[in-house]
């Protein structure tokens, strides 16, 4: 009988709850030319950061994209901002229905 494989799915860690989750629960960010952007696919250029969606506002208050992107300023979180505020809309409606 052949050995079963498992399935081991990566797990990342939140940059700011520090709480591991699999890739899917959490959004990959990266930092290219100082400015923060969110990733659409899992694979991109440059140094990538996971965190949960809710965790968005907390790590741009907190500064946690300066740290995990080892920077020496905060970098710009322009784009990131429009893009939560975009998602978290979204989610709002979406619940608001199955209600």
């Amino acid at each position: 009988m052949a050995p079963m494989r498992l399935s081991i799915k990566p797990i990342r860690t939140c940059i700011l709850c520090r709480k591991s989750e699999s890739q899917s629960q959490l959004l990959r960010v990266n930092c290219i030319a100082g400015e923060v952007i969110p990733t659409q696919g899992r694979k991109s250029l440059g140094r990538g950061a996971w965190l949960h969606l809710e965790c968005g506002y907390a790590a741009i208050e907190r500064k946690a994209f300066k740290w995990a992107f080892k920077l020496e300023q905060a970098p710009d979180v322009s784009k990131f901002t429009t893009f939560l505020k975009e998602r978290l809309t979204d989610m709002d409606a979406k619940d608001m229905k199955l209600k």
